[in-house]
C-alpha cells in the first residue's frame, strides 16, 4: 500500500482522510503542483518517522525496559548507566529524520 496522508484539508473547508499521497491524485482535488509536492514530502517524513519511533519503541521494550529495571531494583549508579548507556545506543541507531 502506497503513502497516505491522514487529514487533510481542502480549501472548501472540507476534512477528508486517508488520502493518496501521489501528485495526479492531490491534482485532482485541486492542489498545485507545487503543493502537491510537499504534501507528498511531508507524508514521506511522517511515514520515515513513524518507522524509526516504531523501531526504537521494539528495542527500548526487548533491550532497554529490563535494565531500567534492574536499576529500578539495585538502585546503584552503575545499573543507571548502563540503561542510560543503551537508551542513547537505540537513539544514535535510529536517529530521528530531519524536519527540514
Amino acid at each position: 500500500m502506497g503513502r497516505s496522508i491522514r487529514k487533510l484539508l481542502l480549501d472548501s473547508g472540507e476534512t477528508l482522510i486517508n488520502v493518496p499521497a501521489d501528485r495526479p491524485t492531490l491534482v485532482s482535488l485541486g492542489f498545485s503542483e507545487s503543493r502537491a509536492n510537499e504534501l507528498c514530502k511531508e507524508a514521506e517524513n511522517a511515514e520515515k518517522q513513524e518507522a524509526v519511533i516504531t523501531a526504537r519503541r521494539t528495542l527500548y521494550a526487548t533491550q532497554a525496559d529490563p535494565l531500567f529495571l534492574e536499576w529500578q531494583y539495585d538502585e546503584t549508579p552503575e545499573k543507571e548507566k548502563v540503561w542510560r548507556d543503551k537508551v542513547a545506543e537505540i537513539k544514535a541507531l535510529y536517529p530521528l529524520p530531519d524536519r527540514a
